[in-house]
């Protein structure tokens, strides 16, 4: 069955032609719409959305701004991973308070 209420949607999109110099987006992800509205601040000519009623956004950047890569690696020493933790758990503490 399709839904025709959209509100509960996360669909997040990105299309474009062999060849074409733009993307089309759709992002409800608040991780990527933050991220298009950040790049339209800082470029104004190049990236274009518009934001709907459920936040979602939809526009077009150019194919150049398209990048995949493998999520880095970070080796830590036992001394980091703790004060990584006594860090975690301050944070936690604090915004119980």
């Amino acid at each position: 069955m399709i839904e025709i209420n959209f509100n509960n949607s996360n669909e997040n999109v990105i299309e474009f032609l062999t060849n074409q110099q733009t993307i089309t987006f759709t992002f409800s992800a608040r991780k990527w719409v933050n991220k298009i509205k950040k790049l339209s601040q800082d470029h104004p000519d190049e990236v274009h959305y518009i934001e709907n009623k459920d936040g979602s956004i939809c526009g077009h950047i150019p194919y150049k701004y398209l990048k995949i890569s493998p999520p880095r690696k970070v080796e830590l020493t036992d001394e980091q991973r703790a004060v990584m933790a006594e860090r975690l758990a301050r944070s936690r503490k604090n915004k119980i308070e």
